[in-house]
C-alpha cells in the first residue's frame, strides 16, 4: 500500500497560515464535482476520509493531509462552481494562485478531468498556468466507470487530441471502482523524493 498512514493536518484559508515548509506536497485540481475528494479517499485507502459533498464549491480552502508522515496531500478548491459568489470566487483564485506559485516544496499538480467531457477554457487555463509556472502536470481522467470500453475509449482519444502535448498522456481512473489507482499511485510515489 502507497499510502500507510494519513492524517489531517489544516484547512487554509489565507496564505499567511500555510503549514511550514519542508514537506514534498501533491495538489489535487478539478472542476467541482469532477471527483477530487472521492479520488483522494480512493489514494488514501479511507472511504469518506475526505469530505464529499454533493454541493459543489464545498472545498473552499487550501486542506491538508500528511501522508506517511513524510509528504502532504494538498486538497485544492475546485473552479467553474457559477453559483459562487464574485468576491469568494476571487479570494479562492488570490488563495490557489499564491499557492501554485510560491510553495517551493510542491512536487506537482494532479489535474482531475471528467472522462464525460472535453476539458473547457477554465481546464486549459489551468494547464497552461501550471505549465508557465514550471509545475510538474499528472492529468488524470476520472469516472471511467460512468462508461462502456468502447465509449470510454473514444471519450479517451478526444480529450487527449484536445490537450497541450506538455501534460503528457492522461491516466484513466474510477475513483468510485478503483479502476487505474493502483498504477497512478504508483506514479505519483516515484515522483516523491526518496526520504
Amino acid at each position: 500500500m502507497w499510502i500507510k498512514n494519513v492524517e489531517f493536518v489544516t484547512s487554509v484559508f489565507h496564505l499567511k497560515d500555510l503549514p511550514d515548509e519542508g514537506l514534498p506536497e501533491l495538489a489535487f485540481a478539478g472542476r467541482s464535482n469532477v471527483g477530487k475528494s472521492s479520488l483522494l479517499n480512493r489514494l488514501i485507502g479511507r472511504k469518506g476520509f475526505v469530505k464529499v459533498s454533493q454541493r459543489p464549491g464545498y472545498t473552499q480552502s487550501l486542506n491538508f493531509f500528511l501522508a506517511n508522515k513524510s509528504f502532504y496531500l494538498v486538497d485544492l478548491p475546485g473552479y467553474g462552481f457559477a453559483r459562487a459568489p464574485k468576491n469568494a470566487k476571487k479570494r479562492w483564485q488570490k488563495l490557489v494562485e499564491g499557492y501554485l506559485e510560491k510553495r517551493k516544496g510542491l512536487i506537482g499538480v494532479v489535474c482531475i478531468l471528467d472522462i464525460r467531457r472535453d476539458p473547457d477554457q477554465l481546464d486549459m487555463d489551468l494547464f497552461y498556468y501550471l505549465h508557465y509556472l514550471g509545475r510538474q502536470i499528472w492529468v488524470v481522467v476520472n469516472k471511467a466507470d460512468k462508461l462502456g470500453q468502447p465509449k470510454r475509449y473514444a471519450r479517451l482519444k478526444s480529450i487527449t487530441q484536445s490537450l497541450p502535448q506538455f501534460t503528457g498522456r492522461p491516466w484513466v481512473i474510477s475513483a468510485k471502482t478503483g479502476l487505474g489507482i493502483q498504477e497512478l499511485s504508483q506514479h505519483l510515489s516515484k515522483a516523491l523524493p526518496t526520504q
